[in-house]
C-alpha cells in the first residue's frame, strides 16, 4: 500500500484502475498549503506479483491498493456559472494541463469556469518600463486561470467514479508517524483513535509545516519575505474585449499586484505587500480599497528617475535602428471598477526548501518539500512537476518489479526534483528581490531588461515556452 499524507485542500487523483499509464501514480497536490494546518496522508498497498511480461497496468490495476487520508471534508460540488468565484485560483501551465488531460480530467474541467490566458502585460511601476508576452499559437494560451475548488471537485469525481481500488478517508487525524530506518520495514502511521496503518510507501503533501518531513528528519529552510498577498476578485473595466483574456502585473517596491482574468469584466487579484500594509489595505472599506488600487495601477513616478528615464529614451532609439525587432505596444491597465464581492484574504510568503526529498520508504511533494513566491504563478505546477517526475520513477520501479518505496529507487526522484526546481526557486527569489526596491541602479538595471527583451520576439518566446 502507498500511503499519501496531504493537506486540507489537495489536489488529488489516484489512479491505477485503467490502461492509462500515467494513471499508476497518485497525483496530489496542496493547492493551499500556505493558508492551511491541517494533515492528511495516503498509502499503497501491491502484493508485489510482479511477473515480466504483464504490462504495469494491469499489474498496479490488480495488486494496488490506494489510502488517502485526509483531515478535511471535501465538497463535492461542482461551482456554477451562477456561483461566486473563488479568490484562490492557480495559473495551470500547459504542461499541467497535459497532465490534467492523461488523468482524463480536463475535459470534465474545462468544461467549467477556465478563463485561457492569451498575452501577459508586465510593468515596472518606478518607471513604466512594460514588457508583453503573448501565446506561442492559438491553440496554446500561457496559462488557464481554474479555480482551486473546480479542480479539486473534479479530481474527487473521478475518484469516485473511477477508481474502484482507492480508499478515501476524510475527516481523519494523523496523530504520530514513525520512518523506518532498517529497509525490512514499512512506515507506520497512528491515526487519532488508536487505528495504526502500515505502509511500504508514504507519499508527504501534507504541506509547509509538514509533519512527516519532520519526524524523517529532513532539514528544511526558510526564510520570511514579511510580505503577505492579498486576493479578491474584481470587476474590471477594460479598454477592449480581446483584453478580457489578458493578464497583467505591476512590481511595486512593496511587491508585485496581478490581475488575472475570470472572464465577463471579472479578474483575480493577488496583491502582495509588506505585512504591515496588507493590514492596512484590508481594513479599508471596498469603495477605498478600490481606490488605492487603482492608484496603485496609475501611479506615474518615472520623475524621480530623471537619469534612467533620459538613458531609456536614448536606449529605446537605438534600438529601434536594429533588425528582428518586435514593435512594443503598450497597453494602459484596467480600471478596476469595484470589489465582485467582499472575500478579500491574505495569507504569509515565504522561500522554503527541504534539502531531501526522500528518506526510505517517504517521499515529498508539493509545499512539504519547496515554497516559492507566487510572482511568476509557478507554485503549484512545480509540485505537478514533482508528482510527473516520481511517476516516472515508481513506473520503473513497477515495471522492474523493484521495492518502489526504498531509498534508492527515491533518490532518482530527489535528483531529478531538485535539478529542476532549485533554478526555477532561485530564479523567482531573485526576481521578487530585484524588483522590491526603488535604488536607482536596480531600477535602471531591470528597466534596461524590460526595453531590450521586449523587442526580441524570439527571446520572449523562449521564455513563455519554458516557463509551461
Amino acid at each position: 500500500m502507498i500511503t499519501i499524507f496531504a493537506s486540507k485542500y489537495i489536489w488529488k487523483i489516484i489512479l491505477a484502475t485503467n490502461c492509462n499509464i500515467a494513471k499508476l501514480v497518485s497525483f496530489i497536490y496542496s493547492l493551499n498549503d500556505q493558508t492551511l494546518h491541517s494533515n492528511s496522508f495516503i498509502r499503497f498497498h501491491s502484493q508485489r506479483l510482479f511477473r515480466r511480461g504483464h504490462s504495469t497496468n494491469s499489474v498496479l490495476s490488480s495488486n494496488t491498493r490506494v489510502l488517502l487520508l485526509e483531515s478535511g471534508r471535501q465538497t463535492a460540488k461542482q461551482p456554477s456559472e451562477s456561483d461566486k468565484h473563488s479568490n484562490r485560483v492557480s495559473a495551470v501551465s500547459p504542461s499541467s494541463v497535459e497532465m490534467f488531460k492523461m488523468f482524463s480530467v480536463w475535459d470534465d474541467i474545462h468544461s467549467k469556469r477556465v478563463h485561457p490566458v492569451s498575452a501577459l502585460y508586465v510593468e515596472d511601476g518606478c518607471v513604466a518600463s512594460q514588457i508583453h508576452f503573448k501565446q506561442l499559437d492559438r491553440r496554446s494560451p500561457i496559462a488557464h486561470i481554474v479555480e482551486n475548488d473546480l479542480i479539486v471537485s473534479a479530481l474527487h469525481k473521478c475518484i469516485r467514479e473511477r477508481c474502484s481500488n482507492v480508499q478515501l478517508k476524510e475527516g481523519t487525524i494523523v496523530e504520530d508517524l514513525s520512518v523506518p530506518e532498517n529497509v525490512c520495514e514499512n512506515v507506520l502511521l497512528k491515526l487519532e483513535g488508536g487505528q495504526t496503518i502500515e505502509t511500504p510507501l508514504l507519499i508527504a503533501a501534507d504541506g509547509q509545516r509538514s509533519m512527516a518531513r519532520t519526524i524523517a528528519g529532513i532539514e528544511y529552510v526558510e526564510t520570511s519575505y514579511d510580505q503577505k498577498a492579498i486576493v479578491g476578485t474584481l470587476e474590471i473595466q477594460h479598454a477592449s474585449e480581446s483584453a478580457e483574456s489578458y493578464a497583467w502585473q505591476r512590481f511595486m517596491p512593496l511587491g508585485p499586484v496581478a490581475l488575472l482574468p475570470l472572464g465577463r469584466q471579472l479578474c483575480s487579484l493577488v496583491w502582495t505587500v509588506s505585512t504591515a500594509e496588507a493590514e492596512r489595505l484590508l481594513q479599508l472599506t471596498p469603495e477605498n480599497f478600490v481606490e488605492e488600487l487603482n492608484r496603485t495601477f496609475s501611479d506615474d513616478t518615472s520623475f524621480q528617475y530623471p537619469a534612467v528615464s533620459t538613458s531609456l529614451d536614448f536606449l529605446g532609439k537605438a534600438l529601434d535602428c536594429l533588425p528582428l525587432k518586435e514593435v512594443p505596444a503598450k497597453r494602459k491597465f484596467p480600471h478596476v471598477v469595484s470589489l465582485h464581492h467582499d472575500d478579500r484574504a491574505a495569507f504569509p510568503l515565504s522561500l522554503g526548501y527541504a534539502r531531501d526529498y526522500v528518506r526510505s520508504r517517504v517521499a515529498l511533494i508539493g509545499d512539504a518539500a519547496h515554497r516559492v513566491h507566487p510572482l511568476a504563478g509557478q507554485g503549484v505546477n512545480l509540485g505537478w512537476s514533482d508528482v510527473r517526475l516520481l511517476t516516472k520513477v515508481l513506473e520503473q520501479a513497477f515495471n522492474e518489479g523493484g521495492d518502489f518505496g526504498s531509498l534508492n529507487n527515491l533518490r532518482d526522484f530527489d535528483s531529478e526534483c531538485q535539478r529542476r526546481n532549485v533554478p526555477i526557486m532561485l530564479t523567482i527569489d531573485c526576481l521578487n528581490r530585484l524588483f522590491s526596491t526603488d535604488k536607482g541602479f536596480c531600477v535602471f538595471l531591470r528597466s534596461v531588461g524590460f526595453n531590450v527583451l521586449d523587442r526580441f520576439l524570439p527571446a520572449k518566446d523562449l521564455i513563455v515556452h519554458l516557463a509551461s
